[in-house]
């Protein structure tokens, strides 16, 4: 079957087809194999999401972060791709921004400062990067706002 068969089956094929679609799939090792391991990511299940959370491509593991559970973030949020580590920032829990706020890329604190909770956002307000400071300075805003 092509990679793109594979794909069809895994989102709307029998149970018994979907995991051998996936299986197929996160085995590919093509050029363009990461895509197929994106569309296992995004619509296989956990233990599928389990095989991929080592991928060598960093837009795969963004998705495991951003598809998975806790448990798949919990061993991303050291990622060694910003990529992945701002799908933790966004899609994770607090303990996951409570690590990220530290975070050397500029752009993972943004998203600590846009989907975390206060004590972040006043943690971020002081940022040496303006558009940290004032995405950390607008979610406290609106959290403030919320709780009038």
């Amino acid at each position: 079957m092509t990679p793109n068969q594979n794909i069809a089956l895994l989102k709307i094929g029998h149970p018994k087809h979907k995991e051998a679609a996936a299986t197929a799939l996160i085995n590919d090792k093509s050029k363009e194999g990461w895509l197929g391991r994106e569309a296992v990511a995004q619509y296989g299940n956990d233990s599928h999401r389990d095989k991929l959370i080592k991928d060598k491509n960093s837009w795969v593991r963004a998705y495991v972060a951003k598809y998975g559970n806790d448990s798949h973030r919990d061993k991303l949020v050291n990622d060694e791709h910003p990529a992945v580590r701002n799908c933790v920032a966004r899609y994770g829990n607090d303990s996951h921004r409570d690590i990220l706020k530290f975070d050397r890329d500029p752009f993972v604190r943004e998203n600590v400062a846009r989907f975390g909770n206060y004590h972040h956002a006043d943690f971020l307000s002081d940022d040496p990067f303006s558009h940290v400071a004032e995405a950390a300075i607008s979610r406290k805003a609106k959290i403030w706002n919320q709780n009038k």
